[in-house]
C-alpha cells in the first residue's frame, strides 16, 4: 500500500513560488481592500496573479509547471521543474525593475505533485465560484492565498464589521487532510447550539464550522456549493 502524502506535502515549493508571485503583485498594483492586492487566482489549470493594470500578469501553469511573466505583449519563461529556479526568477524580477522577494532555497517543482494538486484545487475553486452566485450584497472574490493556499471568499453584513469567510484549505500542520471552514466573525457562542447537518463546530484558534473535505469530495461541484450554501444559511443565524 502506498503511504498517503498530505496535499499540503506535496505543495511546499509551490507555495513558495507562489509567495514570490504575491509579493510581486503588490509592487505592480495599489493596495487593495481586504489584502486582494496579495492575493492570487485560480483560472483554469494556472494559478494566476490576474491581469495588472490592463498590461501585466503571472501565471503558473499547473500542468506544464512552467512560469510566464506576460507584460505588454511580451512573455518570458521559467521552467519550475527545473533547477536554479532563484536565479532565474531573479533575472526576471531585474528585468522588469522590480525587488526580488527574500525567498529561501527553491528546490524544482515535480509534475506528478502538480497535478496532484491540480485536481483537489480545481474541485474546491469551481464548488466555491459557484457558491459565491448564490451570495447577494458585498463580497470578495474567491482568492487563492499564498500563505494558507486556501482559497476562501469574504461575506459582510456591512453592520460593525461582521462577516463570514468562507474556504477550502489543503490541510496544514495542525489538520493534516483538506477542510472546509465557515468563519463566523465576531462569534456568538450560542451557535453552538445550532445542529448542524454535516460536519462541526470549531472553537480552537477560529470560531466556526469546519467539515472534512472527503465528506464532500465526491459529490459534484454544484452539491458541494449546495452544501455549503445551507452552511452559510446557518451561519447567519449568528448576526441575529
Amino acid at each position: 500500500m502506498n503511504e498517503y502524502i498530505p496535499i499540503f506535502d506535496k505543495i511546499k515549493e509551490l507555495r513558495k513560488v507562489c509567495k514570490i508571485l504575491s509579493i510581486l503583485k503588490s509592487q505592480l498594483i495599489e493596495e487593495l481592500p481586504h489584502y486582494g492586492h496579495n492575493a492570487l487566482f485560480l483560472n483554469d489549470d494556472q494559478i494566476t496573479t490576474g491581469v495588472l493594470n490592463n498590461i501585466t500578469e503571472i501565471t503558473i501553469h499547473l500542468i506544464t509547471g512552467q512560469l510566464l511573466y506576460f507584460h505588454n505583449e511580451q512573455s518570458s519563461f521559467v521552467d519550475l521543474t527545473e533547477h536554479n529556479l532563484v536565479e532565474k526568477l531573479e533575472r526576471i524580477v531585474t528585468k522588469y525593475e522590480l525587488d526580488m522577494p527574500q525567498t529561501e532555497a527553491l528546490t524544482s517543482l515535480r509534475g506528478e505533485d502538480l497535478s496532484y494538486y491540480l485536481s483537489f484545487a480545481k474541485k474546491a475553486n469551481n464548488s466555491l465560484k459557484l457558491f459565491r452566485m448564490k451570495l447577494r450584497g458585498r463580497l470578495t472574490h474567491v482568492h487563492l492565498w499564498p500563505d494558507g493556499f486556501d482559497f476562501s471568499l469574504e461575506w459582510f453584513t456591512e453592520k460593525r464589521d461582521q462577516q463570514i469567510g468562507v474556504g477550502i484549505s489543503p490541510g496544514e500542520n495542525q489538520y493534516e487532510t483538506p477542510y472546509l471552514y465557515v468563519n463566523l466573525y465576531p462569534f456568538d457562542q450560542k451557535m453552538l447550539e445550532q445542529q448542524l447537518f454535516i460536519g462541526q463546530w470549531h472553537t480552537s484558534g477560529w470560531n466556526g464550522i469546519k467539515v472534512e473535505w472527503e465528506e464532500l469530495q465526491n459529490k459534484t461541484d454544484r452539491e458541494i456549493s449546495d452544501s455549503i450554501y445551507e452552511l452559510f444559511l446557518i451561519a447567519q443565524r449568528n448576526f441575529e
